[in-house]
């Protein structure tokens, strides 16, 4: 039997803000422990005897909405995802959509993997194996890969940094898929509207570019139009030709992409973001020569 009644959360959904505030509401111990019984009911599909804990906070000027330790599930109600959305139960689906997204990080990410890929970054070598290098710009981007990490620890921290970064991009596309696919309820159309809203949020290329002259690098453009085409399957090009090497940057690299996306191996994922950092190294290089300074 479910440790929360759930009528009681549909009912403080829709009591009026002068009984209870949106913050009363999203962060009371009532609505985590309506998230964990749901967590509960779906993981014992996949045989995950540990239960998933959840915390709800409000921070509205903490830039996280979300995240996962495998064991605790995060999220921020007070993020502007959230908060900019009118009506509360409006702002359910999207709390809804983010604890989704963090249980299909649950169910379908495997950490240990993770974990030793990230460890065999740190000890300079690729994991699960090299990736292939198929031209000699590749062989010498590789090259200039480890020159860079071997030069001090400061190059090595960012580098793995931009490595989480891709791997992120890659995991959160084959996480949601695959969650969309076997949660079509409550818990998918939550996901779905969260979706929604980040696609609306999504700034378009002809965007990235005005963002590019107002700080940001081309990289963050690259990997902002890696992330639209493994959540969505689609680019928001703006007023840009598919000739713009953002474009084409992540167009070359779109059969790794697709692999990392619809393919359960987490080794998989693994071989594409070595693919990435090779293939992309100029771009990386040059953001992380200046995000140094």
């Amino acid at each position: 039997m479910a440790r929360v009644n759930h009528k009681t959360v549909k009912r403080l959904m829709n009591e009026k803000r002068s009984k209870i505030t949106d913050k009363q509401f999203f962060t009371s111990r009532i609505l985590a422990g309506h998230f964990e019984d749901m967590a509960v009911a779906q993981t014992k599909r996949y045989h995950y005897n540990r239960r998933v804990h959840v915390s709800i906070y409000w921070k509205p000027k903490v830039p996280d909405g979300a995240d996962t330790n495998n064991q605790v599930i995060r999220i921020n109600a007070g993020h502007p995802m959230v908060t900019k959305v009118r009506g509360r139960e409006n702002r359910y689906q999207i709390v809804c959509g983010l604890f989704s997204h963090e249980l299909g990080h649950v169910l379908y990410t495997d950490f240990l993997c993770m974990q030793s890929y990230f460890n065999a970054l740190m000890d300079e070598r690729w994991y699960p194996a090299a990736p292939a290098l198929g031209t000699a710009k590749d062989k010498l981007n590789e090259r200039a890969v480890w020159d860079y990490v071997r030069a001090d620890e400061l190059n090595k921290k960012l580098f793995l940094k931009v490595a989480h970064d891709i791997w992120n991009v890659l995991e959160d596309g084959y996480i949601e898929h695959r969650f969309l696919n076997q949660f079509p309820g409550t818990l998918g159309y939550g996901l779905e509207t969260l979706r929604e809203r980040e696609w609306k949020l999504m700034p378009d290329v002809t965007q990235m570019k005005e963002q590019e002259e107002d700080g940001g690098h081309i990289f963050q453009s690259i990997l902002q139009v890696m992330l639209s085409y493994a959540l969505f399957g689609e680019i928001k090009y703006g007023d840009e030709s598919l000739t713009d090497e953002r474009i084409q940057s992540v167009f070359s690299l779109i059969t790794e992409i697709d692999q990392a996306v619809m393919v359960k191996s987490a080794k998989s994922r693994c071989d594409v973001v070595n693919t990435i950092l090779v293939r992309l190294w100029d771009y990386i290089e040059d953001y992380l020569i200046i995000w140094k300074r």
